[in-house]
């Protein structure tokens, strides 16, 4: 996570910290007979947290956010459904910029959505960190039966060598692992393109595997669509299939 926003979360949590030290150290004031204080805290604690369950479980969970296993401002993240971009993170809620849920535009919708913080607790959530912001994606190709298929995967992996190296994803990918790799243990094993071959019924079908950056995916997809169009066009051998043939 980026340094201004360690020191703006850490700032907070020592805030909060002397606030509750300080409510609970002005409790003995109240009370003649300390005898009998650990009961009425007992007492008081729970009613305090059956009545203010809501915002009890809103704490717990902005705690889990600022774990390790949480996230920061800045990451993207999935949780009950809703996609988007962290933008802020309160005691109470989180604020996410929403992200189209359409695989092919993951782009912003420019909607911001205010998720209580419990919902960390209560559902799955998934996270892709600005520490590692780098995914793999797939683009799906059909040919007919009758296409030239050496030509086209070679076509295609040529084509997505290209995009790989242009974008330096080696450097990028090993230097996130590096930072990961800090609290968690990750083995990302292939990290080039690759293409993969498979039949189906009456067609031929191209997986197209690579490494992209999430923000950067649907531009890459743009420029591997384009140029796979391109190259495919001046190749007799190859058809691409549709329905109705």
């Amino acid at each position: 996570h980026s340094f201004p926003s360690r020191i703006r979360n850490t700032s907070r949590i020592i805030r909060y910290l002397f606030i509750l030290t300080a409510i609970f150290g002005s409790i003995p004031i109240f009370y003649e007979r300390i005898a009998y204080l650990p009961t009425i805290l007992a007492f008081t604690g729970a009613g305090f947290v059956i009545s203010t369950k809501d915002i009890t479980l809103n704490f717990v969970g902005w705690i889990l956010i600022h774990s390790r296993n949480g996230f920061a401002t800045g990451d993207r993240v999935e949780i009950n459904h809703i996609k988007g971009e962290v933008v802020n993170i309160g005691v109470m809620r989180f604020t996410l910029l929403e992200v189209s849920d359409s695989f092919q535009s993951d782009q912003s919708t420019n909607r911001l959505i205010h998720i209580p913080n419990h919902h960390t607790i209560i559902h799955h959530f998934f996270v892709i960190s600005s520490d590692m912001n780098i995914i793999w994606d797939e683009i799906y190709i059909h040919l007919k039966n009758s296409s030239d298929w050496k030509i086209a995967k070679k076509i295609c992996t040529e084509i997505l060598d290209k995009i790989h190296n242009k974008n330096k994803l080696e450097d990028d990918l090993n230097e996130d692992l590096k930072e990961v790799s800090k609290n968690f243990l990750i083995k990302l094993g292939k990290k080039t393109p690759i293409v993969y071959l498979s039949i189906e019924e009456s067609k031929i079908l191209l997986s197209l595997r690579y490494l992209t950056h999430v923000h950067r995916r649907r531009q890459n997809r743009d420029l591997i669509s384009t140029e796979v169009l391109t190259r495919f066009q001046q190749e007799k051998k190859i058809q691409l299939y549709s329905l109705g043939q």
